[in-house]
């Protein structure tokens, strides 16, 4: 019987079957990139369509960009000085064309994020999160993409989602935990939870992200409890302007100053605004304090207190500035 299989313990033999077991996977590798290839096109067909019959560009230019001889770069440096100037749909409109022309990997990648990031500023969320897992089908580990997912899924208040988000960049070596807790506490923050639930599991996440002790403060505050009850007491300046619009006394030497330029003690005070506004009252002229919120990071100023930027997605960049107005007096106002 050896006799029949001794071609088998043939080495040229042996090199042959090599070789043509190579050959095979090598075509079918070509062959499977191909039609891999043509089902991306056509996903990614379908995917601009179903966005482009939203686009607020002209119909003719849409078509005067398409048949150019203009690449997916250039398209995409046009689309991101519209992004720029703050006009987002037009930016929109161009980054699809160019989501059309793109061939490569690397130019799709770049396009998809950077349409989702238009369209999470231009507030379409949950079109923003559609195109962020489009971005993510090509690259898993794209962290850019990973990150502005997880904010809108965060907007969307989708948390468990987001959470799963910030896994994925956690396993990837991202410093993610004061997010984690920020995410947590904004899923507690809007449960149906009863109050002493919703304070325990505040109290948990308080080491992680220091701001979640004013979400504590303005729990107590909704619910009409004492807050002089709070263990975990929020910096003053992260808190001034709750405390300062809130009846109540919140005990402690941090807010001393404050309370004495509300006339309520008479400590001494080293902040300029706060001692400005004692004296004021002391005169018996009409003044308060109002207060600006500023990004410590971007500087985008905003009329109303942020846990994260909404120009720069920092989480706890808030900075809030007291500053000395003439009280308004609401019985001269015209009606």
């Amino acid at each position: 019987m050896d006799f029949f299989f001794i071609e088998y313990r043939d080495p040229i033999f042996g090199l042959i079957v090599l070789f043509s077991v190579l050959l095979l996977i090598a075509v079918l590798s070509y062959f499977w990139g191909v039609f891999s290839l043509k089902d991306q096109k056509n996903s990614i067909d379908k995917f601009v369509s179903k966005f482009q019959s939203q686009s607020q560009l002209d119909p003719k230019y849409q078509n005067m960009l398409l048949n150019l001889d203009i690449d997916s770069n250039s398209l995409g440096v046009l689309a991101g000085i519209f992004a720029r100037s703050g006009d987002f749909n037009k930016a929109i409109s161009i980054y699809l064309i160019a989501l059309k022309k793109a061939a490569k990997k690397g130019e799709k990648e770049f396009i998809f994020l950077n349409l989702g990031k238009a369209y999470l500023k231009a507030g379409f969320i949950e079109r923003s999160t559609e195109v962020f897992l489009e971005s993510i089908k090509l690259s898993t580990k794209n962290i850019d993409a990973l990150s502005h997912l997880g904010l809108g899924f965060e907007k969307l208040r989708m948390y468990q989602k987001s959470l799963e988000v910030l896994d994925a960049l956690n396993e990837q070596g991202v410093e993610v935990s004061m997010q984690i807790a920020y995410t947590k506490a904004l899923e507690i923050k809007n449960s149906n939870m009863e109050f002493s639930q919703k304070i325990a599991k505040f109290n948990k996440l308080a080491d992680e992200f220091n701001l979640i002790n004013r979400m504590i403060l303005e729990t107590y505050i909704a619910n009409n409890k004492d807050i002089n009850e709070i263990k975990l007491k929020p910096n003053l300046d992260s808190c001034i302007d709750i405390l300062y619009l809130n009846d109540g006394i919140l005990e402690g030497d941090e807010y001393k100053e404050l309370y004495s330029a509300k006339g309520q003690n008479n400590a001494p005070i080293s902040d300029f605004n706060l001692n400005l506004l004692k004296i004021a009252k002391a005169n018996n002229l009409n003044a308060t304090l109002s207060f600006s919120y500023i990004c410590n990071e971007c500087k985008s100023s905003y009329p109303l207190f942020f846990y994260r930027c909404n120009h720069c997605a920092r989480l706890g960049s808030c900075a809030i500035i007291p500053n000395v107005i003439k009280e308004s007096d609401e019985n001269s106002i015209a009606f």
